[in-house]
C-alpha cells in the first residue's frame, strides 16, 4: 500500500530511477576512455584501472555512510549532501592534472554517487510495502540493470565527439539534472519515524541488521547473482571484440540485446505472485544458463552459440534483483536506510572483487570459471535461505 502520495508515482519512478542509475554510470560510462586516459597521463594501464576500482570502493563505502545517516536525519538532507559531493568531485576529476589526483577524486565521486542509490531504495521502502514495493523496485531495477550495460556504449559514442574529459562533463550535467529533479522530492521519513539517537550511535544499527541471518543470506544471494553480470561487463569487450573480432558497432548491438534481457527479467519478476517461487525459478535459470554459457566459452564455440545462453543467464539474473531486494528489505522495516546500505555496499564489494578474475590469463577460461563460481554460490545460498525459512517457521 502507498503510505504517502505527496509525489506522483511517475515522478518517483523517474527520479528514483535516475538516482539508482548514478552508480553504474559513474563506473561504466568511463570504461571506453581508459586507454586514452593512460596515454594522456603517461601512466600504466593498471594505474588507469585504479580509477575504476576506487570509484566502486567509494560507491560501496558511501552507501554504508548515507544509509544509516538517513535513518536519523530523513532522506532529503543526506540526498542533497551526497549530490553536492558528487558534483564537486566530478569537477575535480575534470580538472585533474595527474593520475593520483584523478584517483582521489574518483573515490569521492563514488562516495557521492552512493547516496543516490541507497536513498532511492530507502524512499521506495518508506512509501511502499508488500507487492507494491516489489513492483516499484522491479521498475527501478529495470533501469539499474540496463545502465551497467548501456553506459559503456554511451561512453564510446561520446568519445567519437569528445575526449575523456567530455565524459565527466556529461556525468556532471546528469548530476545537476538529478539535483533539480530532487527539489520536488518530498520527505518520505517523517520525524516521528526517525531513529532518535545521537549521530554516532546511528551507525550501531549495523549490528542488528548484520545479525539478521535470513536478511544477510538474501543480500549475499543478490550479490553473487549480480556478480554474474559484473563478470560479463568486465570480460565482454575482450571476448567479443578481440576474440571474436566483431566491430565496435556490432559489440554495441550485443550490449543492447543483453540490456533487453535484463529488463525483461526485472519486469517479469514483478508479474509473478509468489516472490519466493519467483526467486527459486530465477536462481535455477541463472545457474543452468550460466553453466551453459561457460561451457560454450570453454569449447570456444561460435559467437551465436554463446549469445543464446548468455542472453537467458542475464534475463534470469535480472529477475533476481528486485525480488531479493524486496524480500530482504521487508525483513528490516525498522532500519530501512541501514539495510539498504548493507545491500548496496555488499553487491558492489562482491562485484568489484570478481571483476578482476575475468582478466587473469586467457579471457575465455577465467570468465567461464568466474561465471560458474558466482552462479554456483548463488544456488547454494538459495538452499541456505530455504533451510533458514524452515527453521524460523
Amino acid at each position: 500500500m502507498i503510505k504517502n502520495e505527496k509525489n506522483s508515482k511517475i515522478y518517483l519512478l523517474i527520479t528514483l530511477s535516475a538516482m539508482t542509475a548514478f552508480a553504474p554510470l559513474v563506473t561504466d560510462m568511463y570504461l571506453p576512455a581508459l586507454p586514452a586516459l593512460s596515454g594522456y597521463f603517461r601512466t600504466s594501464a593498471s594505474m588507469a584501472q585504479m580509477t575504476i576500482s576506487t570509484s566502486m570502493l567509494g560507491i560501496a563505502a558511501g552507501q554504508l555512510f548515507f544509509g544509516p545517516l538517513s535513518d536519523k536525519m530523513g532522506r532529503r538532507r543526506p540526498l542533497f549532501a551526497s549530490l553536492a559531493l558528487y558534483l564537486s568531485a566530478t569537477v575535480g576529476c575534470f580538472l585533474s592534472t595527474g593520475i593520483v589526483m584523478l584517483i582521489v577524486f574518483r573515490l569521492l565521486q563514488g562516495l557521492g554517487a552512493a547516496g543516490g542509490i541507497v536513498l532511492a531504495r530507502s524512499v521506495a521502502a518508506d512509501l511502499f510495502s508488500g507487492k507494491d514495493l516489489l513492483k516499484f523496485l522491479a521498475l527501478i531495477a529495470a533501469v539499474q540493470g540496463v545502465a551497467p550495460v548501456a553506459a559503456p556504449v554511451a561512453g564510446g559514442a561520446l568519445l567519437l565527439i569528445t575526449d575523456w574529459k567530455g565524459i565527466f562533463v556529461t556525468l556532471g550535467l546528469l548530476g545537476v539534472m538529478v539535483m533539480i529533479a530532487g527539489l520536488r522530492l518530498k520527505e518520505s521519513l517523517p520525524k516521528h519515524r526517525r531513529i532518535d539517537t545521537p549521530l554516532v550511535s546511528t551507525f550501531r544499527f549495523f549490528a542488528p541488521v548484520l545479525r539478521n541471518r535470513l536478511f544477510m543470506f538474501y543480500i549475499a544471494l543478490m550479490s553473487f547473482s549480480m556478480a554474474v553480470m559484473f563478470v560479463y561487463i568486465a570480460s565482454s569487450p575482450f571476448i567479443f571484440q578481440e576474440h571474436y573480432g566483431v566491430s565496435p558497432m556490432a559489440y554495441g548491438v550485443i550490449f543492447a540485446v543483453n540490456a533487453v534481457a535484463l529488463t525483461i527479467g526485472n519486469l517479469l519478476s514483478a508479474k509473478l505472485k509468489n516472490p519466493h517461487a519467483t526467486l527459486k525459478y530465477s536462481i535455477a535459470g541463472l545457474f543452468c544458463f550460466s553453466l551453459a554459457a561457460s561451457a560454450t566459452l570453454l569449447l570456444d564455440a561460435g559467437i551465436y552459440v554463446l549469445c543464446v545462453p548468455l542472453f537467458f543467464a542475464l534475463l534470469f539474473a535480472g529477475a533476481t534483483f528486485p525480488v531479493t531486494t524486496n524480500l530482504a528489505l521487508d525483513l528490516e522495516r525498522k532500519f530501512k536506510g541501514t539495510a539498504s546500505a548493507v545491500l548496496g555496499a555488499t553487491t558492489f564489494l562482491v562485484g568489484g572483487a570478481v571483476m578482476p578474475l575475468a582478466g587473469i590469463g586467457d579471457i575465455l577460461l577465467p570468465t567461464a570459471a568466474a561465471m560458474t563460481l558466482c552462479a554456483t554460490i548463488a544456488a547454494g545460498l538459495f538452499i541456505a535461505v530455504e533451510k533458514t525459512i524452515r527453521k524460523q517457521s
